[in-house]
């Protein structure tokens, strides 16, 4: 299938064109052009009408089984800690999941996620009352239904038993055994929970189960108490640990990263391991500020995620610069060049690492990802200030997405779902929540 979308402002990653086509056949872009006698001969042509069209966004870090919490009320809710977050909200939501809950709520955040520009997540799971199987499911709800990128893992952990850890290492090890690498829609990674949640045993049967080649996911050091409870009862920090363990590799995933020192963030650099910073949720738990700088300038690939607190990558983005100006008290703290590095640069770097097709440009031989958004710039628009339209413009005000397109497929035309309905699907998932928060009760 050859498509082309016509009288776009296309921002390509690098450049802006002002009026600017771009050609797709199949999964790949194959022409971008700013003239009209030019353009790509398609089968079928889309007029932007001069909305903007960007590379499609990526969340590195997120939850979907968080989905159908929203505004969910726990009658004893009142942590003082990270930790008691965790015992009082999500894992009393993941232990009440069930096989069809797990389907919706990856369902639900998927279409979100593509109403934010989202193209490609990658997602970590935990159903401990429905492992087997629970990763097919997501990736059908995700890939198959929305078709969206994903990549996926199952959270191990020993706070549900011993049993419940075999069943995650098993799905997860079951799930990378049946990666397709004709089928660049989906991917995997080897899920843990955290450190303080995993001991020596299950990390080492985990670690022995892991292809080579893969990579982990894994929360790092997002509270104090996860770091605290690695060295009292292993002598080691959580990044040493886990290197002990040969799990710091290209394509895994440390989510947060608050709490680690300076020779666990000269070690990730080593072993040019990736890390993923989540500034709403970090704010949102109180638990730390991320050190944006020290990863950087260590050339880390540091990426940005959501961590489950809603989708929209432009917003995270935002807050990501706000967090580092008002912590450090210095208004040149979250520069434009690093906010640019963590969106735009280094998570297409991850989604190339994980997915293996070049992501984050709307150039010839990337992967025919575009987000079309319906944002005129009231003030002129270049390849010097767009991150500033991004941010200042769409991320601030009204975010809509107009069209978007994965692997080259349209997911939404005209702001709607091209092959979802969506009013239904929310009307099951309304009916889902019911029954789920009746289980947490």
């Amino acid at each position: 299938m050859r498509r082309a979308i016509d009288n776009a402002v296309v921002w390509d990653g690098e450049r802006v064109i002002e009026r600017g086509s771009i050609g797709i056949e199949d999964e790949y872009i194959v022409a971008l052009t700013d003239r009209p006698d030019g353009r790509f001969a398609a089968d079928e042509r889309v007029d932007a009408e001069g909305r903007l069209a960007i590379p499609g966004l990526i969340n590195a870090h997120t939850h979907l089984y968080g989905s159908l919490a929203r505004g969910l009320s726990l009658p004893e809710y009142g942590p003082r800690t990270f930790t008691q977050i965790l015992e009082q909200l999500w894992w009393k939501l993941d232990k009440a999941l069930d096989d069809s809950s797990v389907t919706t709520s990856a369902l639900i955040g998927a279409m979100e996620a593509a109403r934010c520009g989202v193209t490609s997540l990658i997602d970590h799971h935990a159903s401990p009352n429905a492992i087997p199987g629970s990763l097919d499911r997501v990736r059908d709800a995700v890939c198959r239904r929305v078709g969206l990128r994903a990549a996926l893992g199952y959270e191990v952990s020993d706070r549900d038993g011993e049993e419940r850890a075999a069943l995650g290492i098993e799905e997860n090890a079951r799930f990378l055994s049946t990666l397709d690498p004709q089928d660049r829609l989906w991917s995997a990674h080897f899920g843990l929970h955290a450190s303080f949640t995993l001991g020596d045993r299950t990390l080492a049967a985990a670690a022995a189960a892991i292809p080579d080649g893969a990579g982990i996911h894994i929360h790092v050091a997002e509270g104090p108490e996860d770091e605290r409870d690695c060295v009292d009862h292993h002598g080691l920090r959580i990044v040493e640990r886990l290197d002990r363990f040969g799990l710091l590799r290209p394509r895994s995933i440390l989510a947060h990263c608050l709490h680690v020192d300076r020779g666990e963030k000269d070690r990730i650099a080593e072993r040019d391991a990736i890390v993923v910073h989540n500034p709403r949720s970090n704010m949102n738990n109180a638990v730390g500020t991320f050190d944006l700088a020290g990863f950087l300038d260590r050339g880390v690939v540091a990426g940005l995620g959501t961590d489950g607190l809603g989708a929209n990558l432009l917003a995270e983005l935002f807050t990501a610069g706000l967090a580092q100006r008002q912590t450090r008290q210095d208004a040149l703290a979250g520069t434009f060049p690093q906010l640019d590095r963590l969106l735009f640069r280094n998570n297409p770097a991850i989604v190339e690492r994980t997915f293996g097709v070049r992501a984050g440009r709307l150039a010839p031989g990337a992967a025919a990802d575009v987000a079309v958004l319906d944002y005129v710039a009231p003030t002129p628009l270049n390849a010097d200030n767009v991150l500033g339209h991004l941010l200042f413009g769409v991320a601030v005000h009204a975010f809509r997405v107009h069209d978007l397109y994965v692997a080259g497929r349209p997911i939404l035309r005209g702001g709607a779902f091209v092959d979802i309905d969506e009013q239904a699907e929310y009307a099951r998932a309304r009916e889902e929540a019911g029954r789920l928060w009746k289980r947490i009760a």
